[in-house]
């Protein structure tokens, strides 16, 4: 037991640090757990889910292709001259429209796509552009956190418990609008008298092109028009019993076929880092539970809470906050993951329920959503909380503007309290007010 905890934990300490590539890391962990008998090969590759590796090699191939037309410049600069110029009004669009497409896409390839524009933009309003990206990265996080696609802890979640993509739509999208609502009107109060650009600055963003940023519309079209295919058979993927893994790949092929894109190109530009890093995490993690360490954990909690359900939800959604804002949200969830499908059982006996069908209903639902927002949008608090954050910052030091740990924290940390506040009266009232519970 005591192999896999040490491994597990030194991978963790230097994933925080940032001093090797958290890939490398966690491939080479994994090794090294094989390789002193932490656990068996045919374990560690059995716990490999290529649901979720497939699912994100789709993706990243698709939107690779939607990137090169410029339709993701399009659109900033379309919201920006919306809005007339007005710093406040382009800093609350840009935040809405990266939340907005972090659901569609995952959350790191959206600050990717969006922050160099937004640094153009705000170099046109001569203003900070690190204010306009911490809040962009803040933004994707929380509009990734509504669906199966926009933030890798869901796709662990999704893919290992078999949760579909309405699931996720319909259980955290209600509240990642509200949060996604808090977080614009938040910013509006705050900075409406304190971003100030005079009138002949703002004319440069009211006169700019959208049209321009379009490389070539009629591949933008063919492009849209498949990833609104898998956006629709994302839907229906749990209604015709295909894994959305399946409709993901599918759409990447049809893209490269439609656009006629090199296949060498296509996946030379896949973030083969970020799929690697997954195949390590899920070694790791068949360590933590052929070892029986996972179990352990799940014992302790439901001995913390004394069974007591609201109590350990509570007590996953803001320890799962905590803990995703000190360390990467990825591997902490992989580690989670069968940590409350342990839970699940033993409190659902200790209600007296018998039924499987009730437990995951009653017990089930609640549990996971919670882990998923406090994972989520915990990573909103520090720099080193969430992918987007680290990948945000990378690209604002890259163009001279760095962003601090301690700035970042400024913004994050008062974010991820207030939605967490409202995550937990949404998760009470939808889960625990209106339910009727059975009888023991």
């Amino acid at each position: 037991m005591w192999r896999s905890v040490i491994i597990f934990l030194f991978v963790y300490v230097i994933i925080a640090s940032g001093r090797l590539h958290k890939a490398v890391v966690a491939v080479l962990g994994g090794c090294i757990l094989i390789g002193l008998g932490g656990v068996s090969e045919r374990a560690a590759y059995a716990e490999i889910d290529l649901n979720v590796i497939f699912l994100l090699l789709g993706m990243m191939v698709l939107v690779g292709a939607l990137a090169r037309t410029g339709v993701f410049q399009w659109v900033a600069i379309s919201l920006a001259r919306a809005t007339r110029g007005s710093p406040v009004a382009v800093l609350v669009c840009l935040v809405a429209a990266t939340g907005g497409l972090s659901a569609i896409l995952d959350n790191v390839t959206t600050v990717l796509l969006m922050a160099p524009v937004t640094i153009l933009i705000a170099d046109e309003l001569e203003l900070d552009p690190t204010l306009f990206l911490i809040f962009e990265a803040i933004g994707s996080n929380v509009g990734g956190t509504a669906t199966l696609v926009g933030d890798p802890p869901n796709l662990l979640i999704g893919s290992e418990v078999g949760l579909s993509f309405n699931a996720f739509l319909l259980n955290l999208a209600p509240i990642v609008l509200v949060c996604l609502g808090g977080l614009a009107g938040t910013i509006w109060l705050l900075y409406r008298r304190r971003l100030y650009v005079p009138e002949d600055i703002r004319a440069r963003v009211r006169d700019a092109q959208p049209a321009g940023a379009i490389t070539d519309r009629a591949e933008a079209i063919r492009v849209l028009a498949v990833l609104g295919l898998v956006l629709l058979g994302f839907f229906l993927h749990d209604t015709l019993g295909i894994a959305a893994s399946v409709v993901a790949l599918a759409g990447a092929m049809l893209a490269l076929i439609v656009t006629g894109r090199d296949v060498h190109e296509a996946f030379g530009a896949v973030e083969w880092p970020t799929l690697m890093f997954f195949v390590g995490l899920f070694i790791l993690v068949a360590g933590l539970d052929e070892q029986g360490v996972l179990a352990w954990i799940a014992r302790r909690t439901v001995a913390l809470t004394q069974g007591h359900l609201l109590l350990t939800v509570l007590v996953v959604l803001w320890g799962s906050a905590v803990i995703s804002a000190l360390v990467d949200n990825i591997p902490f969830v992989a580690a989670m993951v069968p940590v409350i499908g342990v839970v699940i059982p033993e409190i659902g006996a200790q209600m007296g329920l018998q039924d499987p069908a009730v437990v995951a209903r009653l017990v089930g639902r609640p549990l996971w959503w919670s882990l998923a927002l406090g994972a989520c949008l915990g990573g909103n608090a520090t720099l080193i909380g969430a992918s987007a954050n680290v990948v945000t910052a990378g690209l604002a030091e890259k163009h001279g503007r760095p962003i601090s740990f301690g700035r970042f924290a400024r913004y994050g940390v008062p974010t991820v309290v207030g939605t967490l506040l409202l995550c937990s009266v949404y998760v009470y009232v939808r889960y625990f007010l209106f339910v009727s519970w059975p009888s023991a």
